[in-house]
């Protein structure tokens, strides 16, 4: 396992992603795996590294809502209020997505999960990369997502291409709230609250 902890390596990261590699990097809840969006060999190389079951379905991280059209394809106007008030940050919308998408990026609403994070590292890669980040935690199916490199299966840690290390990490999930759904529905609770939401959108209901 190759590790990096600087800035200053950024440049290998962005190369070993557009080389279509897998990455196990920090995020600012927990250590996440992940590939650019468009190199479908090394999605179904995450989803055998977790042990993932068919159907479940990985989050995409973006640079930022102008690059909403690249993998959705309807925006509706409650979810440009939403992204105005909460990104970057950990909510995550679920969009109607375009064809053509990895499987193992669109869910059973048809629906894509996009997010915009506010982690420094995250945004230095997607600033360099013309394209969409996975994100899953970087642990097997069912397991616990890892707070610290010492935390990271031992699998994982083998056969992932390249290990970026910042320290420990604070934990938490994002808010997932479904927009393909009517009435629009979080299907998981995380950061942003439902009052929060209601107030954007008073419909909103949760799983």
């Amino acid at each position: 396992m190759r590790r990096i902890n600087s800035f200053e390596e950024i440049d290998e990261v962005v190369d070993l992603l557009e080389r279509g590699g897998v990455l196990v990097y920090p995020t600012e809840t927990v250590y996440g795996i992940g590939c650019l969006a468009g190199w479908h060999s090394a999605i179904d190389r995450i989803a055998e590294l977790k042990g993932s079951q068919p159907g479940a379905s990985f989050l995409i991280l973006i640079r930022g809502k102008e690059h909403l059209n690249r993998f959705c394809a309807g925006i509706p106007a409650s979810a440009e209020k939403l992204i105005d008030l909460f990104w970057p940050g950990p909510l995550t919308l679920v969009l109607p997505a375009i064809d053509g998408l990895h499987p193992r990026l669109v869910g059973p609403s048809g629906g894509i999960a996009l997010r915009q994070s506010p982690y420094s590292w995250t945004q230095a890669i997607l600033k360099r990369v013309n394209d969409g980040l996975i994100s899953t935690s970087a642990n097997p199916s069912g397991e616990v997502p890892p707070l610290t490199l010492d935390d990271l299966d031992s699998s994982i840690a083998e056969r992932a291409d390249l290990v970026v290390d910042a320290g420990k990490l604070p934990g938490g999930i994002s808010t997932i709230l479904d927009l393909c759904e009517d009435p629009p529905l979080i299907r998981r609770g995380g950061a942003i609250s439902l009052t929060e939401i209601r107030a954007l959108i008073p419909e909103a209901r949760i799983s």
